[in-house]
């Protein structure tokens, strides 16, 4: 039961770490997936591997206090970890600390198993479980049937991981629409203009929907057309940065100005952003 435990809390740090890789939004049900494995991570999978690693022998804890010690643990290598990313070039965000988490509880995973495995069979910690006793039976058919059971466990967490990892990398269909200031950074954008006189802005759109998609753009003041682009036809996962110009058509201290992306096969606009402006005269 212990290389089971191990096995398993060593699985929730890998699966979360595929989880968390950066890519598209996660469709919901891989999202209680990653909320649930992030919570069982931060809250338990290191201590237990530490507190593994720190008490194998049999008669120095008993298993209350060790589901207790995994905990208090965990919750002490939080703020070690973050003061550690804190101080490195990656900074405190969710790929660092999630790889921070997982990284530590496969290092204590490693050097529990390694200390477990030193001692006499006698001397080892075990959980009290009743159908973990077929480990202690000689009969050749109690082993086999632990092994199986255990290579069966490995087999269907590796098919889990395998599934989690391409439902990760698909994430849900969407297209990612943004606007960028003169610097092509996501600030500064032009806040006045005249009336008759070009507006530039850039404008970003990348191609989320697994599938070819062509896009066209239109800049618009309430029902008055300003401004249009297009069509722009992006493959999956490619992207599109270009500056788009409007001519403002009436005056006032705030105009909404309202840039509609439409997508191929659809007659409402698919995604939308707008800029207000003090437009003069």
């Amino acid at each position: 039961m212990v290389q089971l435990s191990l096995i398993l809390v060593n699985l929730c740090a890998v699966i979360l770490m595929v989880l968390a890789l950066p890519g598209g939004p996660l469709p919901v049900p891989l999202a209680a997936v990653r909320l649930l494995l992030g919570l069982a991570v931060a809250l338990f999978c290191p201590g237990y591997a530490a507190q593994m690693a720190l008490f194998p022998r049999r008669n120095t804890l008993d298993g209350a206090e060790r589901l207790a010690l995994s905990v208090g643990i965990s919750l002490a290598l939080i703020p070690l970890l973050a003061l550690m990313l804190d101080a490195l070039p990656w900074g405190i965000g969710l790929g660092p600390v999630v790889g921070a988490e997982a990284g530590a509880t496969l290092l204590a995973s490693a050097l529990a198993w390694a200390r477990w495995r030193r001692l006499p069979p006698g001397d080892r910690w075990e959980w009290e479980i009743p159908w973990a006793d077929l480990a202690g039976r000689s009969e050749p058919s109690s082993r086999f049937w632990l092994g199986s059971g255990l290579a069966l466990v490995l087999i269907l967490g590796l098919i889990l991981l395998l599934t989690v990892a391409q439902l990760a990398r698909w994430g849900e269909p969407v297209t990612e629409f943004y606007l960028l200031g003169p610097e092509r950074q996501a600030g500064g954008y032009p806040y006045r203009g005249r009336v008759g006189e070009p507006v530039t802005v850039t404008v970003g759109i990348v191609n989320r929907e697994r599938v070819p998609v062509e896009y066209r753009l239109e800049v618009a003041d309430g029902e008055r057309l300003l401004g249009q682009a297009g069509p722009v036809r992006l493959s999956p996962g490619a992207a599109y940065e270009g500056p788009v110009s409007f001519i403002p058509a009436r005056p006032g201290d705030r105009v909404r100005v309202t840039f509609l992306l439409y997508r191929s096969g659809l007659p409402i606009p698919y995604r939308m952003l707008w800029l207000w402006l003090e437009v003069e005269e």
